[in-house]
C-alpha cells in the first residue's frame, strides 16, 4: 500500500519536470509578452543553430531571455537573450513592432559576442 503512493509521487514529479522543462518557457513566455511570445520562441530556437552563432560560441549550454522595454501601447517591445556556449555568450537583442495589420515582426537585432 505505501509504495504506490511512493510511485505516484514519481510519477507526478516526472510529469512536472517534463513539463516546465519542454512546455515551461513557451508557456511562460506567452503568459508574459502575449502575441509576440511565438515570434520570440522562433528567433530564439533558430539562433541556438545558427552557424553564424555557434562558430563564434560552440555548442550552445544554456539560454536566459529579457523583456527590456514594453511600450505603454503595447506596440513595441525590446526582448534580449542570452546563449552561453562553450567558448562565448552571444547576446542578442531584438527590436519588435506590432505591424498595422497585427502582425508582430522583428525590425532590428544585434548580436555582441562576450566570453
Amino acid at each position: 500500500m505505501q509504495n504506490w503512493w511512493v510511485l505516484l509521487f514519481g510519477a507526478l514529479a516526472f510529469a512536472t519536470f517534463y513539463f516546465v522543462k519542454n512546455m515551461g518557457q513557451r508557456t511562460l513566455m506567452k503568459a508574459v509578452l502575449g502575441e509576440p511570445a511565438d515570434l520570440v520562441t522562433a528567433a530564439m530556437s533558430s539562433a541556438r543553430v545558427s552557424p553564424r552563432i555557434t562558430n563564434r560560441t560552440g555548442r550552445i549550454t544554456a539560454k536566459n531571455f529579457k523583456v527590456e522595454n514594453l511600450s505603454a501601447k503595447k506596440d513595441s517591445l525590446v526582448f534580449r537573450f542570452l546563449l552561453e556556449g562553450e567558448r562565448s555568450t552571444a547576446n542578442i537583442k531584438l527590436w519588435m513592432s506590432m505591424q498595422p495589420s497585427g502582425e508582430w515582426k522583428i525590425v532590428k537585432s544585434d548580436t555582441l559576442f562576450t566570453k
